[in-house]
């Protein structure tokens, strides 16, 4: 059995701080940068495209480096990388709820001078702007943006359930006709996928998460977000394997016709449309239910940053790379060849896109009205307590009460709060 990715950070995270204190004694050039990213889909050639295109413009040579899809494990690479105060990184990806810790830790290069706070939050998306933008300067580029979706089985469901009660009724009636067929996938592993799940189920059934800069995590609505996860599980209404499962779980067990409804980020559509897929033209997309009506998403996506660390020199090149790979034409070549969300506005009226993509296209109004998880510099130092508490609450292993007690007191802790 190969070992989990939880199992495999210690070391690589102590190989990270190697790499770290090595590049401390970097000599590369100004036109030699480096670029790490979290691979986009299966076929490369799209994105390599894209970074040659930048190296025949600019005479500058980009080395391509892949994080680990998993999005905790990423982050945990490029904190202890730039912690260790290493110089073997230039440009670096971000995710939505990283750049607030970073930029506090002073690990960002400010990009307000090449890009205006008022002209990203013009330019792009108000979500993702608002994340980029901290104290009134630029810290990061928003690259593209995800979504939660609900994904249906049109041949058997007439119409998206809004609510939780139509959902469950939903799969019950479907059941009857697809007998053995599960119900409701989703992210239940004990990772930030949970938190999304969690999050979404918590605007659901009409709460927040956020007070100031204290996260708010022992409240009723977040009680009754978490016990109506529990309740999918125990109530049959979704497979116990979602406790386990993370987007690529759903997405093939949706993909092979094994579900009836699935939770996931645009990403899944193209894959969905596969010739090779069971589900091909069977596929409906849908906002969240929620307890009265349809609920927001979370809001995904990732930012490219350039680092703090860079040399002046270097630091130019990195910044043009950055509005390299954020311009309108990389929008339109993530959106058609990944099925990523673009992160500026204009790219949803780009005529490539509308022809080439009309699903993302037409999903504007979905990731405009996406919800940002908790924009606070204690939010990644909080999560992992969370998603352990989460994650004995769907398990069954702690009642919601007591796991999201638990949670607050660890996140009052971490962030200073007295109770």
């Amino acid at each position: 059995m190969l070992p989990s990715l939880r199992a495999l950070a210690p070391l690589l995270l102590c190989a990270a701080l190697a790499a770290g204190c090595r590049a401390r004694e970097d000599t590369r050039s100004a036109d030699r940068l480096v670029l790490r990213y979290q691979p986009l889909g299966p076929d490369p050639a799209p994105f390599r495209a894209l970074v040659a295109a930048f190296e025949r413009e600019s005479g500058v040579e980009v080395e391509v480096q892949a994080l680990p899809n998993a999005a905790d494990l990423a982050h945990q690479l490029l904190v202890t990388s730039l912690g260790a105060g290493g110089q073997d990184v230039d440009v670096f990806v971000l995710d939505v709820v990283w750049v607030a810790e970073l930029a506090r830790a002073g690990w960002l290069a400010d990009l307000s001078d090449a890009f205006p706070p008022a002209r990203v939050r013009e330019e792009f998306l108000a979500g993702p702007a608002g994340a980029v933008v901290q104290g009134g300067r630029t810290f990061a580029v928003p690259w593209y943006v995800d979504v939660g979706l609900l994904y249906y089985r049109k041949d058997l469901v007439p119409e998206p359930p809004r609510t939780y009660a139509a959902l469950a009724a939903a799969i019950r009636a479907a059941r009857a006709e697809a007998p053995g067929i599960a119900g409701f996938l989703w992210q239940g592993r004990q990772y930030e996928g949970l938190s999304c799940n969690f999050f979404e189920a918590l605007w659901g059934h009409g709460g927040a998460a956020l007070d100031g800069d204290r996260l708010r995590l022992d409240t009723p609505a977040a009680r009754e977000a978490l016990g109506h996860l529990r309740r999918l599980v125990a109530d049959g209404l979704s497979p116990r394997s979602v406790v386990t499962a993370a987007e690529e779980d759903a997405r093939r067990a949706f993909q092979e016709g094994r579900a009836v409804f699935m939770r996931n980020w645009p990403y899944a559509w193209p894959l969905l449309q596969d010739p090779a897929s069971k589900v091909r033209g069977k596929v409906g997309v849908a906002p969240l239910p929620g307890a009265d009506g349809p609920a927001p998403g979370a809001l995904g996506g990732w930012q490219l940053a350039v680092s703090s660390r860079a040399p002046a020199a270097r630091r130019a090149a990195a910044i043009r790379l950055v509005a390299h790979l954020t311009s309108p034409d990389a929008n339109a070549v993530l959106a058609i060849a990944y099925g990523r969300n673009p992160a500026r506005h204009a790219s949803y009226e780009d005529p490539r896109i509308r022809a080439e993509a009309p699903f993302i296209a037409a999903l504007l109004p979905r990731v405009e009205a996406a919800r940002a998880r908790p924009v606070t510099p204690y939010y990644m130092l909080a999560a992992d307590a969370l998603q352990g508490e989460l994650s004995a609450a769907v398990s069954g292993l702690r009642s919601p009460a007591e796991a999201l007690a638990r949670a607050q007191a660890q996140a009052d802790a971490i962030a200073g709060v007295e109770r």
